[in-house]
C-alpha cells in the first residue's frame, strides 16, 4: 500500500468495529500481565497503520517496527517515538533483550518462517518480559480475504501454543476469541468459497448502526476473557513470558 492508504486504513481502524474492539482485548491484557512504568519498553511489530504506537505509550516508551515504508512515514506522522524497518526473522533494528513488552498482532501468519520468527521476537525480550500475539484461526476459514492479505497459514490453538512452547516461551494465557461471531464469519466465509466470491475486505467498513452492533458483540468478549479461555474462534490471543 501507498501513504495514502495508510491513511485510510488509520482512519478505518479508528471506527472499524474488529481493530476497535481487539485494540480494547489486547490493551485489557497489557493492563493485568504487565505493570506499567515509564522505565517499561514496549514494541510494536508490523505497526503498520500506527493504530496501537499511541495506546501503549501509556504502558511505557514505545517503540514500532514494520517491514514497510510507507508505513513507517505514516506511523512517524501520527507518533512521535522511534519507528524502524525490520524483517522477521533475521534483519532486526533493535537489540537483543530490549524490551518488556512485545505486540505482534496478525503478524507471524505472514512470514514463511514462523518459528524462526518465534524465536527472534524471543531474544528481542529482557527475562520475565512479555509478548501478546494474535493470529487468525483454522484453515477450514481460508478465504479470499487470507489470499488479499499474503497468509501463509491460519493456526490452531495447539499448534500455535506448541510453537511458543518450542520457542521457550512460559504460556500465561491462551484463548481462541472472535468466537460469538464465529458461525456468521464462518457461513459467510464458506458461502464465498462455494460461490466464488471475493467477499468483503478488511477495508470495508459497515453501516453505522451495523458497526454498533458488532462492537457490542464482540466487546462481550473482553468481560469473558479475563475469567475463560474460549472454545473455538475466528482467532487466537497468546500471552506469553520469556
Amino acid at each position: 500500500m501507498n501513504i495514502e492508504m495508510y491513511r485510510i486504513f488509520f482512519e478505518i481502524q479508528k471506527k472499524h468495529w474488529c481493530f476497535v474492539t481487539r485494540k480494547d482485548i489486547v490493551l485489557d491484557f497489557v493492563d493485568r500481565y504487565l505493570t506499567k512504568g515509564n522505565e517499561k519498553k514496549v514494541l510494536d511489530i508490523g505497526c503498520g497503520s500506527g493504530l496501537m504506537l499511541n495506546a501503549l505509550q501509556e504502558v511505557g516508551q514505545t517503540f514500532g517496527m514494520d517491514v514497510s515504508d510507507e508505513a513507517i512515514n505514516f506511523s512517524k506522522e501520527i507518533f512521535d517515538g522511534r519507528v524502524e524497518k525490520g524483517v522477521l526473522p533475521d534483519q532486526l533494528p533493535y537489540q537483543e533483550e530490549f524490551f518488556d513488552l512485545i505486540t505482534a498482532l496478525d503478524v507471524i501468519e505472514h512470514i514463511d518462517n514462523d518459528i524462526d520468527s518465534i524465536n527472534a521476537i524471543h531474544s528481542l525480550l529482557v527475562p520475565g518480559g512479555k509478548c501478546i500475539f494474535t493470529v487468525p484461526a483454522y484453515m477450514f476459514l481460508w478465504s479470499r480475504h487470507d489470499d488479499i492479505n499474503q497468509h501463509k497459514r491460519r493456526y490452531t490453538l495447539s499448534e500455535l501454543n506448541e510453537k511458543l512452547v518450542h520457542a521457550g516461551f512460559n504460556v500465561e494465557k491462551i484463548s481462541y476469541y472472535n468466537t460469538i461471531l464465529f458461525p456468521v464469519v464462518f457461513l459467510v466465509r464458506m458461502l464465498n468459497n462455494i460461490m466464488k466470491r471475493d467477499g468483503a475486505s478488511d477495508l470495508d467498513m459497515p453501516g453505522t448502526a451495523m458497526n454498533f452492533v458488532l462492537k457490542k458483540i464482540f466487546g462481550i468478549e473482553k468481560y469473558l476473557l479475563r475469567y475463560l479461555n474460549l472454545p473455538f474462534g475466528v482467532s487466537v490471543l497468546a500471552v506469553v513470558r520469556k
